[in-house]
């Protein structure tokens, strides 16, 4: 989700599903997207130490006074947090596609051993993953995809703990891949608005997402050539997400 190198792909879709605009048009959007998110970054985290030199000058303020302080304190703290995430969020979406990172060829469980590596799953999360594939792509790119989709499942699940998994089988040419989890699940009305940008199907504050992890997901997925759905769930519990993206030729499957 980051930085600065080759142009967007022209078939990347527009958020709104229209016609998008010129790739020199989204370089230099996303150019500004990312210089406004780097800049703003330090004020969030200004904010972020600024309630701890106040609870210093303040200690000896009395009760019901000094609750009521610490409690006003921590709500700037978790907003500033999210704002800050949503900053990071925003300063990766720019940079897909754009950064000069060598293209290779690598496992999913490579892929996934990075994930747990940058962002391991809560205590109580379990992952089962079967079968195998090879991608083709930018290793932080593939790592950023699978760490979403990852990070969707925990963050939208209504327990504190779960289960998700990941299956792979082959369609041709292309590789199919279904992350899964035993979360509430996504209306079918709503299938398609998850991968809008800064789209949620429930408040942040009962959240902490930031609307952009499906967003981000698609946007790499369309830049490998592939596509990317909510599967039609019915009535039941869990979101099954599959993306479909090209299958690397046998000669260049010796995975990095």
């Amino acid at each position: 989700m980051t930085g600065q190198g080759s142009p967007m792909p022209p078939h990347l879709p527009s958020a709104s599903g229209g016609v998008p605009p010129p790739s020199s048009t989204v370089d230099e959007v996303e150019e500004l997207l990312y210089i406004l998110s780097h800049d703003l970054r330090t004020g969030f985290r200004a904010i972020l130490t600024i309630p701890d030199f106040i609870e210093e000058d303040l200690s000896g303020l009395p009760e019901p006074q000094k609750s009521m302080l610490a409690e006003h304190l921590e709500m700037l703290r978790v907003q500033a947090r999210r704002s800050d995430r949503m900053l990071l969020d925003l300063r990766d979406y720019s940079r897909i596609g754009r950064l000069a990172s060598p293209v290779g060829v690598h496992t999913l469980a490579d892929i996934l051993a990075r994930c747990a590596e940058t962002a391991p799953l809560p205590d109580g999360f379990v992952l089962h993953v079967s079968g195998t594939a090879t991608l083709s792509g930018p290793l932080n790119e593939l790592v950023m995809l699978f760490r979403a989709l990852l990070s969707n499942c925990v963050k939208h699940h209504d327990a504190t703990s779960g289960r998700i998994d990941i299956s792979t089988s082959q369609k041709g040419t292309m590789t199919r891949i279904i992350v899964a989890d035993d979360g509430p699940g996504i209306p079918n009305r709503f299938r398609k608005d998850v991968f809008e940008m800064l789209r949620t199907l429930r408040s942040r504050d009962e959240c902490e997402g930031s609307g952009i992890g499906l967003s981000l997901a698609r946007k790499i997925v369309t830049a490998l050539g592939g596509t990317i759905e909510v599967l039609d769930s019915g009535d039941s519990r869990g979101t099954a997400i599959a993306l479909t993206v090209p299958t690397p030729p046998p000669t260049e499957q010796s995975p990095t």
